[in-house]
């Protein structure tokens, strides 16, 4: 056996993969009248052979390209900071990179289902290849657009970032646990307007500079923190929506998916104490990791994050039940104990090192095993449309 073909897919969860249907629902204004219009219009110009995964995998890698490239230039998001000399921040043509990244990241994503029905490979592995990139996406995005504060005054600090990633993952899951629920995708109408306004924001960046935004909204409140603000809006109205729509399955429409109360809820165990365990890890650490290093700890906590994301997409597609604690998770809050508690010393940083590293490459395990498993039981290639034309000559 290979490195990459552990199964990780028990037959219960390939069974209802086997009946899976696609349901999903995106009706926001922007989705109707541009996005989709635009898509339909731009997905001509894919060539026929062209693997739906490999247009998922390329927006995927450009978010992730982009973010990593910010991270060379400005590693400890000092570099935009209140007083900096020129010389030293992020040059203006970053943002113009990072809009063109965005906005093409955003259209790739939008058009690989679509080439997906154009060709006729439609099918359940691809859509858990593009939510399960998705959901790591929620780092390179939420700390790409912050990088260009900086830090101290006239930004926000590396715990409120983390605040901020946070309700851009709650946003996420809470999706998911909805379709977990009913049965229906709801996607959020803020996904299309964040990713057309993070394009604009960096593009009007480009133009006017980052120093543009060192000021005063109000008496006593930044610009940075007023953005800051609009994200916990953003998470509080998707959450009310989410409940809604789960409200109106179970008691009016009679079509919820769980028994109780305690299974509605489960999905949601795992990422309430991820979210908990950081926010107590980022105030208590004896080395204020957070504030040395925040991509690395931002980044620790979003492979988790992601590992859980990807986990409840396969129950909710399979139709089966939701783990209780996720297997990465366990790691993560052992190490942020032993953090906490005092008795990794100045080993803090090490062991989070090492801790990123194991979770990473656990994850990217998980992601191409899941991949490979699911195309060897559907008998489809991940990134070539071949075996469809191989099909045609069978018939």
């Amino acid at each position: 056996m290979g490195i990459f073909d552990y199964r990780y897919l028990g037959a219960d969860k390939i069974r209802g993969f086997d009946n899976y249907k696609y349901s999903c629902i995106d009706n926001s204004p922007i989705a109707v009248y541009i996005s989709h219009p635009f898509w339909n219009w731009f997905v001509n110009f894919y060539p026929e052979w062209l693997a739906p995964n490999v247009i998922t995998l390329a927006g995927a890698s450009l978010v992730m390209g982009c973010y990593f490239f910010v991270a060379w230039l400005d590693p400890d998001m000092n570099a935009n900071n209140f007083g900096q000399p020129d010389s030293t921040t992020l040059p203006n043509w970053v943002w113009l990179v990072a809009s063109i990244c965005t906005f093409m990241a955003h259209l790739l994503d939008g058009t690989d289902g679509k080439q997906a029905r154009r060709t006729g490979a439609s099918g359940p592995t691809g859509e858990l290849f593009d939510h399960g990139l998705d959901s790591w996406s929620t780092v390179p995005f939420t700390l790409t657009i912050f990088s260009i504060f900086g830090r101290g005054l006239f930004s926000i600090s590396p715990v409120h970032l983390l605040g901020i990633l946070i309700t851009v993952q709650l946003v996420f899951i809470v999706t998911h646990w909805e379709k977990y629920n009913t049965g229906i995708l709801f996607l959020s109408w803020g996904y299309d307007a964040s990713q057309y306004g993070l394009s604009i924001f960096y593009l009007f960046t480009y133009f006017v500079g980052h120093k543009y935004y060192q000021f005063e909204v109000a008496n006593g409140l930044t610009f940075a923190q007023a953005f800051e603000i609009s994200f916990y809006v953003a998470v509080v109205v998707s959450f009310a929506m989410s409940l809604y729509n789960m409200y109106y399955a179970y008691y009016v429409d009679g079509t919820g998916k769980q028994s109780n109360l305690y299974e509605v809820c489960l999905p949601m165990i795992s990422p309430t104490i991820l979210f908990a365990v950081s926010v107590y890890w980022a105030q208590a650490s004896p080395n204020h990791l957070i504030d040395t290093n925040p991509r690395l700890f931002l980044w620790t906590m979003g492979v988790v994050f992601s590992n859980i994301a990807c986990r409840l997409i396969i129950s909710q597609m399979s139709v089966t039940r939701a783990e209780t604690i996720n297997k990465l998770l366990i790691l993560y809050v052992a190490v942020a104990g032993l953090a906490v508690s005092g008795v990794l010393g100045t080993s803090e940083l090490l062991a989070l090192q090492i801790l990123a590293l194991i979770l990473t490459v656990a994850h990217v395990h998980y992601g191409i095993c899941i991949v490979r498993q699911l195309c060897s039981h559907f008998k489809i290639s991940a990134f070539s449309l071949e075996y469809l034309a191989r099909r045609k000559r069978q018939e």
